[in-house]
């Protein structure tokens, strides 16, 4: 019997991890057997490090981590060879934020992988903050991660005002279809994208027929004209370690990144694993202190309320479920806490985590690595640390 195969895309923060989670999670309270294989051109494994921080031992996952196409290429096919051999359910493919589907499709047909292996569902993930004015470099990344999707889910449609009216679902799917659609003409894609194709819905209000749509999506083949972005070096990856800062310290930071783009390049993305020392809190207490949550303007005020505030050390209105949660209280047992940070340009989450190890991984575009090395203390990146 044939392994079914799953490809999650989206790009560079989308919401390809967390929709990963839950998915998989799915599959495992059926009793099936799921393994999931992450991939990036970086020489890093943090998206390992996530996923088996939110699954435990529940789900395998395995990484395919290369400098180069080549490289990338062959280590992937390799490790397909011998996940065929283990006698899974299901694979989840979560590729790097910018993947030539037309490569999953020939490895897949390559012998011996074609007798283990079936394809299964195509998803692309899209974030419903779409940017104002993109850029052609982000429309055809988004065409092409579109192009062969049997459903695109939406992520983040809980904090667009109005949700969830039908009105305001139907805004969200005209806009995310008038940029496919123009993408598709420019690119001379083979496709009509129709509102049927979308899926508006709040991750963790899925419903049961929402979740129909989704495992019943299939994909679609879908051509169109390609050009050399993923391989042109426009995109860059640095990683830097031993960060052990106060977590307001940590969102200024960050939010510096993104908003001086002249001096540090365009940051598209930040995320990794960081330290938060010692916060002397007097007996009792629970969690940050008011006076040590993040009051950088890159974090919205609106979203939490006092007490959520405290508790999460980041008041930044893009946190799950509309605001903080007691899920992102700091861990009461121990001065010294830890922290997961995800941020785009547009959405910052920063939550404990159990994880022990400080990795902190940027990518972007024309990133001047000196200046970023130096917001961080360091005079260097390093090209690789194991996770």
């Amino acid at each position: 019997m044939q392994v079914k195969i799953d490809l999650i895309t989206g790009l560079l923060g989308s919401g390809k991890t967390t929709f990963i989670i839950r998915y998989v999670q799915k599959f495992l309270r059926e009793g099936k057997r799921v393994c999931i294989l992450a991939n990036d051109y970086g020489a890093i494994s943090v998206d390992r490090a996530l996923l088996t921080e939110a699954l435990g031992e529940a789900c395998d996952v395995e990484m395919v981590t290369a400098g180069d196409w080549d490289c990338y290429r062959r280590r992937f096919r390799t490790k397909l060879i011998s996940m065929g051999m283990l006698g899974y359910d299901r694979v989840i493919v979560e590729p790097s934020g910018i993947f030539d589907t037309d490569d999953f499709f020939n490895i897949l047909n390559d012998s011996p992988i074609d007798r283990w292996y079936s394809l299964g569902n195509i998803l692309c993930m899209v974030d419903a903050h779409i940017p104002e004015r993109p850029d052609d470099t982000w429309k055809y990344l988004f065409t092409s991660e579109a192009a062969n999707a049997g459903l695109l889910v939406v992520s983040r449609a809980q904090e667009i005002p109005g949700f969830p009216s039908v009105k305001t679902s139907e805004e969200i799917c005209g806009s995310i279809l008038s940029l496919l659609n123009e993408g598709s003409e420019k690119y001379k894609l083979n496709r009509n994208f129709r509102q049927e194709d979308i899926l508006v819905a709040d991750w963790n209000r899925l419903s049961d027929e929402d979740w129909k749509r989704i495992l019943e999506a299939g994909h679609r083949k879908g051509d169109m004209v390609k050009l050399p972005i993923a391989e042109d070096g426009s995109y860059q990856t640095l990683f830097y370690y031993h960060i052990s800062r106060p977590v307001p310290e940590v969102c200024s930071l960050i939010a510096g990144l993104f908003t001086n783009e002249e001096k540090y390049g365009r940051v598209i993305r930040v995320k990794g694993f960081f330290h938060a020392p010692g916060l002397n809190k007097p007996e009792g207490s629970s969690g940050l202190e008011k006076n040590d949550r993040c009051e950088d303007d890159h974090c919205r005020d609106d979203c939490c309320d006092d007490s959520s505030r405290a508790d999460s050390g980041c008041s930044d209105g893009s946190c799950a479920d509309g605001g903080c949660s007691n899920g992102s209280r700091a861990d009461d047992s121990s001065e010294d806490s830890w922290y997961e940070i995800n941020a785009t340009a547009e959405h910052t989450e920063i939550k404990p985590t159990s994880f022990r190890k400080e990795v902190m991984i940027i990518v972007g575009e024309r990133l001047k690595g000196a200046e970023v090395g130096l917001a961080f203390g360091e005079t260097r990146s390093v090209t690789y640390y194991d996770v």
